[in-house]
């Protein structure tokens, strides 16, 4: 088992399987979109609020441009490894959307449903509003947090009376102004982990943890945590973010 508390600079798929069977109560992630690679289009930008364009995360890999069957494949191995090292009364929150290609919707249960997880329920995140004013369609506002358990019988969870949001529809504005290209807003864990503990310090995971939001939340409610990031510069912002709770 890794040293829990810590980000490690490291592919996600190589660091779950240095985890062991087991050993985590809870995931919240949310990977690349891979935008590019569905809609069969490579065009960088770093513009995250424009939701037809990929995302560049930093490094040598283009993670959202990658062919969908490959992209797909890849997404199941991880929900696999996840599956293996969460305990059998845990959850995992995984945020997707959406896609379209050709006029053709494409839902993230497609693949989901071919892992080991059984889905338990469907969270609607209402973002409150999107630049992708394309008049072909209704205006895309949502993204979607599928709620993926073990065992068909109920997870180790208990709605805490300052749940943010009671119902399946969470109504949060995107994180903005950071220096990572793709953030979800700390009301999105915030809304998981403390319903999950139970006052109780679990150990949170995010495979993709991105600028630490995941990670942040779990020091907030006294929780432990565990991620992967291939990128040093955005360990050192969740390094830096967690320090200054601190003071």
């Amino acid at each position: 088992m890794l040293e829990i508390n810590k980000i490690y600079k490291m592919d996600c798929l190589e660091g779950l399987k240095m985890l062991d069977d087991n050993s985590i109560d809870l995931i919240i992630t949310s990977p690349p979109y891979n935008k590019a690679g569905f809609n069969g289009v490579h065009k960088r930008s770093q513009k995250n609020d424009i939701w037809n364009k990929t995302i560049d995360y930093g490094g040598d890999v283009d993670v959202d441009n990658i062919p969908e069957e490959k992209y797909q494949k890849w997404q199941i191995e991880i929900l696999n490894e996840c599956f293996r090292v969460l305990k059998t009364d845990g959850s995992m929150f995984y945020n997707h959307k959406l896609r379209v290609k050709k006029n053709k919707a494409s839902f993230p249960l497609e693949w989901i449903n071919k892992s080991n997880f059984i889905f338990r329920q469907l969270i609607v995140w209402d973002r409150g509003g999107s630049p992708n004013l394309d008049k072909c369609r209704y205006i895309p506002t949502t993204e979607y947090i599928f709620w993926l358990i073990k065992q068909q019988k109920n997870p180790r969870f208990k709605r805490q009376d300052e749940t943010l949001f009671n119902s399946e529809v969470w109504r949060m504005q995107p994180q903005k102004k950071t220096k990572h290209p793709a953030p979800f807003p700390i009301d999105l864990p915030d809304n998981i982990i403390p319903n999950v503990a139970q006052g109780e310090r679990i150990i949170v995971l995010d495979p993709f943890m991105g600028s630490g939001t995941v990670a942040v939340s779990a020091v907030k409610h006294g929780c432990n945590f565990i991620g992967f990031d291939t990128e040093e510069e955005y360990i050192k912002m969740t390094e830096e973010r967690i320090k200054k709770m601190g003071n």
